[in-house]
């Protein structure tokens, strides 16, 4: 069993446990990994390696929060309805729940992610959203791979203007939730803990000096 199918099984075992507020044993020993388990598991580390924008920890907890279940088993997340709960839970769940826990941690990866991409390429982020690799802005790239999530770019004063200079049909090939920017932006007003962590973000870009 190589390294990283080791860590697929551990980190469907932590979001498991986790989700159902149990204690996480995290398994060492695999020379007794039962065969069946082991097939699925190899399954999926060559589904995650050929969708690698995936994020593998976020797969396995999807359909917790767009299901009725407390648990589900390795074979589930082989199926259609796994890939379906994933879009789900970032397009919706997400979304519609701003304040939640893992909304507002999916706030910060983003800030991080938008803080460490701009100075690896050595760009000052009041200039994020004007960036092109390419023929296309890199923040479309961005919200596609789930890097990040697209309430944290009303922290930039120009968002909702670079939205409006995009071609519908592009913006719509890289996330139909563009289509919904009037609903998310309400929901970004009406809350309160993600509104704080916005805010806070958008008076970092604003000080930061041309």
């Amino acid at each position: 069993m190589t390294e990283k199918e080791k860590v697929i099984y551990n980190n469907f075992l932590e979001v498991s446990k986790k989700i159902n507020n149990k204690p996480v044993r995290y398994r060492k020993n695999f020379d007794n990994f039962p065969d069946e388990n082991y097939i699925l598991i190899t399954k999926l580390s060559r589904f995650f390696s050929k969708f690698n924008h995936l994020k593998v920890k976020d797969f396995f907890e999807a359909p917790y929060f767009v299901y009725d279940e407390n648990y589900f088993d390795l074979k589930f997340y082989l199926s259609q309805k796994a890939i379906k709960s994933y879009t789900s839970y970032n397009d919706k769940f997400l979304l519609n729940n701003p304040d939640d826990g893992k909304t507002l941690s999916k706030m910060q990866e983003s800030i991080k992610f938008i803080y460490n991409y701009c100075k690896e390429k050595d760009i000052n982020i009041k200039d994020y959203l004007t960036i092109k690799e390419g023929e296309y802005n890199v923040f479309l790239k961005h919200i596609k791979n789930r890097d990040v999530i697209i309430f944290i770019l009303f922290a930039f004063n120009n968002f909702e203007k670079v939205v409006r200079s995009i071609d519908t049909d592009i913006k719509t090939m890289y996330s139909s939730n563009f289509s919904r920017l009037n609903y998310i932006r309400t929901k970004y007003y009406s809350s309160s803990k993600a509104k704080k962590i916005i805010n806070k973000f958008k008076i970092f870009v604003e000080n930061q000096k041309v």
